[in-house]
C-alpha cells in the first residue's frame, strides 16, 4: 500500500500504492501513519509524498465508509485527523506531487504538506457536499487559510472537479507542469531547500505555523458531527452507490 525510497540520504519519499485511485481506507492510514512517524527529522531534510501510478488519490474509500457503524466513522475520521496533523506538523518541509485524482481526503492530504506540485491533467475537488457531508479531516481550515474565505466556499459548495490550472489561479497548488513528473519536480524543489541550514528551515516552518488558529479544527468538528447522522449524508451515500442524482431533505 505504501513504498518509500531515499535520495541522497536526505529526501524521503512515500508512495501511496493502493490501485486503481488510492481510496484512503483504514489500512492505508495507519500505514502511512507508521511510515510518517518514524520519519528522522535530525537526518532528513525534506520529505515527499506521491503516488506510484498516475492518481495522487481520490480520497476516503466510500465502499468501507459505507458500512461503518456512527462510532467506526468517528475513529476513521479521528485517524485522518491524525494523519493529517502528523504531516503538518513535521518538523521538516513537505512537498505533495501530484497526478491524477486529488478530492476529498486526497485534497485534504495534500494541504496537509507546505507545498503541492501538480501535473497539467490532474483533477482537484471537495465532492463531499455532494454526499451529504462537508470536508472533515482539516480541509475547511486549510483550504480557507491557502486561498481565503471566498475561494475557499467556492470549491466546498459547489463540490465541482475542478482543473490543475483553476487550482494554481485559485491558490491550492505551487507550481502546474505542462510537462515532466511531478515527482522529479518536488526532488528537485526538495534538493534546492536541503542546501540551506537545517535549523533554520525548521525554525522558520514553526514560526509560520504558529500563526494558525486551532479553533477552527475544533468548529469544523462540531459542523460534521452535524452532517453525520442526517438523512442527507444516508441520501448522498445512498445515490453515491445507486449512481443517481440524490433527493435532498435538507434534514
Amino acid at each position: 500500500m505504501i513504498k518509500t525510497q531515499i535520495i541522497n540520504k536526505e529526501i524521503y519519499i512515500i508512495l501511496l500504492d493502493r490501485k486503481p485511485v488510492n481510496a484512503l481506507n483504514i489500512s492505508l492510514l495507519n500505514k502511512l501513519y507508521k511510515v510518517i512517524h518514524e520519519v528522522d527529522v535530525n537526518n532528513f531534510k525534506a520529505l515527499v509524498i506521491g503516488s506510484s501510478f498516475e492518481h495522487f488519490s481520490a480520497g476516503a474509500d466510500l465502499t468501507e465508509r459505507s458500512k461503518f457503524s456512527y462510532d467506526e466513522t468517528i475513529n476513521f475520521l479521528d485517524k485522518l485527523k491524525e494523519v493529517f496533523e502528523k504531516l503538518t506538523n513535521l518538523e521538516i518541509p513537505t512537498i505533495a506531487a501530484i497526478n491524477g485524482a486529488c478530492l476529498g481526503g486526497g485534497l485534504e492530504l495534500a494541504l496537509s504538506c507546505d507545498f503541492r506540485i501538480s501535473t497539467n491533467s490532474a483533477l482537484f475537488g471537495f465532492p463531499e457536499t455532494s454526499i451529504g457531508i462537508i470536508p472533515g479531516a482539516g480541509g475547511t481550515q486549510r483550504l480557507t487559510r491557502l486561498v481565503g474565505p471566498s475561494i475557499a466556499m467556492k470549491w466546498i459548495f459547489t463540490a465541482e472537479k475542478l482543473s490543475a490550472e483553476i487550482a494554481y489561479k485559485d491558490g491550492l497548488v505551487d507550481f502546474v507542469l505542462k510537462d515532466g513528473d511531478p515527482l522529479e519536480e518536488a526532488i528537485i524543489l526538495a534538493q534546492k531547500i536541503s542546501k540551506n541550514a537545517p535549523l533554520s528551515i525548521k525554525s522558520a516552518k514553526s514560526a509560520i505555523n504558529s500563526s494558525f488558529i486551532d479553533h477552527g479544527f475544533l468548529a469544523e468538528r462540531k459542523e460534521y458531527l452535524k452532517t453525520l447522522n442526517s438523512n442527507d449524508r444516508k441520501e448522498g451515500l445512498d445515490s453515491f452507490k445507486e449512481k443517481r442524482a440524490p433527493k435532498w431533505k435538507n434534514t
